[in-house]
């Protein structure tokens, strides 16, 4: 484990050399805009714990289940950080909508916020959600009817996202207006460009600041007026609900910033990682014909064309591994970063206090030594093989794993289920398919549609970055 030391030892991590005026800032920012190259480089060339300059230990890598057992079982000496938000003011309703939510907590704060969301995610719980996602799930699969019998072409990432969105306001707030849920799921995407808008906080008329101040007043006033309702409704099984009706053995409970903070931060953290995981999935599935007829097969079997029940899930092995195998391969996340509490030893280097310390899921998940062919789709591996947390962390580790793991799989078995029996879908050839850092299908994926007939074909040729990340395997 990393050790709190008050005496620096003299090694020097490795890493590259920083450049004349940029220095470290310029391999940072390599990281950033090209991390499925730049990483596993630094990984090969450096090994498992790398200073972006070699002069500079306040921003490193870590790399393998070693460092990120040490960096993320240890909370108290890495935590998380709202250094992206220093200039949102706390004291706003856009400061409140992001300063309260679960990641950005440490300590026993942290852990307390943790214990009294722990039961909106419990396995029994999830399964509450499962005819409303199932609902969302017919109601689009119904709008695509006419175009799969013409043989339409659609953006399969646009569409997709577009039911996670609703998916998320019906499941988090509990709403039957569609017109209400396609309203708060607008005003909650569009709060998403804060970050942004904090390159020039100027809060006049026009400008983007001023825009999602005002945008994040509305959400306050919405979120707090739910919640007074909600209160007065406990038989419902919503997350704001169980949220606002949960308290533990002391009494304490969630403040209603709390709240509205934890319900923004789940519907940016779920909905869009999750839509981009299923377009993945479902573009693996075109370019592996025979594991997606063996997994239509086995859906077919158990479903028989039907919604599966939440028995029935727990029996689709090969669908549980296909969406395991796609985290793998393709993670929603491919870097995550805690910073140091206090000046520590880590790996047999002196750590200052404050230190970014990155790590890498990508990497991790693409070890030869844990993955047989890493960059191939091999769901059937999940059937010989049992990774621990550490190496195998699509959703992190750790005391701050993802809270909505377990939500965000259920959710993409219900949809794939009911989407491949349906639906048969074929991307569009010569297809340009690349990612960024926050592995964003871009610009999109376009396939044709078309009712589920089993015709199986050879992939069509796909052009663009994916093949630095994916082998595609032509023999089928």
């Amino acid at each position: 484990m990393a050790t709190v030391t008050t005496t620096p030892q003299p090694q020097m991590i490795p890493g590259p050399h920083a450049l004349p005026l940029l220095g470290w800032r310029m391999n940072l920012l390599k990281v950033y805009l090209k991390p499925f190259t730049y990483l596993p480089w630094l990984h090969r060339t450096y090994g498992n714990i790398v200073a972006l300059a070699q002069d500079h230990p306040h921003h490193i890598c870590v790399f393998g289940p070693e460092m990120n057992f040490r960096v993320l079982a240890n909370p108290d000496l890495f935590g998380t950080s709202a250094a992206p938000l220093v200039k949102l003011p706390k004291d706003t309703a856009l400061g409140r909508l992001f300063y309260h939510g679960l990641p950005l907590q440490n300590g026993e704060r942290h852990r307390q916020h943790r214990r009294l969301m722990q039961p909106a995610f419990h396995k029994k719980q999830i399964a509450q959600y499962h005819a409303d996602m199932a609902l969302l799930t017919q109601q689009m699969l119904d709008q695509w009817q006419a175009r799969a019998t013409a043989g339409a072409t659609l953006d399969v990432l646009t569409e997709i996202k577009q039911l996670t969105q609703r998916i998320a306001v019906k499941t988090l707030f509990g709403m039957d207006d569609q017109a209400e849920i396609e309203r708060i799921g607008g005003l909650l995407q569009a709060l998403k460009i804060a970050p942004l808008a904090l390159a020039l906080p100027l809060n006049v008329p026009g400008s983007p600041y001023h825009r999602v101040l005002r945008l994040a007043k509305q959400m306050e006033a919405f979120t707090h007026a739910l919640i007074t309702k909600k209160r007065l409704q406990p038989e419902a099984t919503d997350v704001l609900s169980v949220l606002v009706h949960t308290h533990d053995e002391d009494g304490a409970q969630l403040s209603d910033d709390e709240l509205m903070s934890n319900i923004f931060t789940l519907f940016v953290a779920g909905h869009e990682t999750t839509s981009h995981t299923l377009t993945w999935t479902l573009f693996l599935l075109d370019q592996h014909p025979r594991i997606c007829s063996d997994l239509l097969d086995e859906l077919e079997g158990t479903a028989h064309g039907s919604v599966p029940t939440p028995e029935q899930l727990m029996r689709l092995s090969l669908l549980d591994n296909v969406i395991k195998e796609s985290l793998r391969l393709l993670p929603p996340a491919s870097i995550g970063v805690r910073v140091t509490t206090t000046a520590c030893d880590l790996g047999g280097y002196p750590l200052p206090a404050a230190a970014s310390v990155l790590y890498s899921e990508y990497v991790t998940h693409r070890l030869p030594e844990l993955y047989e062919h890493p960059s191939c789709f091999m769901p059937a591996r999940w059937g010989t093989i049992n990774r621990t947390p550490y190496e195998y962390l699509p959703f992190s580790a750790g005391h701050h794993r993802c809270i909505g793991a377990e939500f965000a799989t259920y959710e993409m078995k219900i949809v794939l289920a009911m989407l491949l029996q349906r639906y048969r879908l074929s991307l569009i050839p010569n297809t340009k398919v690349s990612t960024n850092i926050g592995m964003r299908p871009s610009p999109g994926i376009p396939m044709q549609i078309f009712p589920q007939d089993r015709q199986f074909r050879q992939p069509p040729t796909v052009r663009g970055t994916i093949h630095r990340l994916v082998d595609i395997q032509r023999s089928w």
